[in-house]
C-alpha cells in the first residue's frame, strides 16, 4: 500500500494566507465602520472576496461598474441597474465615509411591472450578495417602472 501525503504547496499556502489576511482586515475594518476606499478597491478586484463587501457602502465608481447588473428583489420582479448619475454635493465629506460623492442609482423593473416607491427593499446582487435599499418611484409618468436610490 502506497502512502500518499497531502502536502500543501507553497503557492496554495501563500494564497490561503493572503486571503485570510484580507478577510481579517475586512472584519476588523467593518467592525470599526466603513472600509477605506483603497481597501474596498483591493477587495472588489478579487471576485471570490467581493461577497465580503456590500453595495450599500459602495461609492460612485463601484456602482458605475455594476450598470447593467440584475438584482433579485424579495417577492417581486428583478430590477436592472440602468445608470448612475453623480449629484452635486458640496462641502467636506464625513471622515470614514466610503463614498467620495453623492449619486443616484437608476433602476428599471423588468417584465413591464411596477413597484411601490418610498419603501426599503431587500435586493440581492449576484456578486455582492444581499443589501437593503430605499427605492423611490419615478415621478415621470412615461417611466412607471423606473426606481431611484439616492446615496449621499
Amino acid at each position: 500500500m502506497k502512502k500518499t501525503d497531502k502536502v500543501l504547496s507553497r503557492r496554495k499556502l501563500l494564497v490561503a494566507s493572503g486571503a485570510a489576511a484580507v478577510a481579517g482586515t475586512v472584519l476588523i475594518a467593518s467592525s470599526k465602520g466603513a472600509i477605506s476606499r483603497r481597501s474596498r478597491s483591493l477587495i472588489r478586484s478579487q471576485p471570490f472576496l467581493r461577497r465580503l463587501l456590500s453595495l450599500a457602502d459602495a461609492g460612485y465608481d463601484e456602482w458605475v461598474a455594476q450598470v447593467g447588473s440584475l438584482f433579485a428583489v424579495g417577492g417581486g420582479n428583478p430590477i436592472q441597474l440602468i445608470g448612475v448619475r453623480a449629484l452635486n454635493s458640496g462641502g467636506e465629506r464625513p471622515p470614514g465615509l466610503g463614498r467620495d460623492r453623492a449619486f443616484v442609482a437608476i433602476f428599471n423593473v423588468l417584465g413591464g411591472a411596477t413597484m411601490a416607491g418610498d419603501l426599503i427593499y431587500t435586493v440581492s446582487h449576484p456578486e455582492y450578495g444581499p443589501l437593503q435599499i430605499f427605492l423611490a418611484a419615478s415621478s415621470d409618468p412615461a417611466t412607471p417602472g423606473r426606481m431611484l436610490a439616492v446615496y449621499n
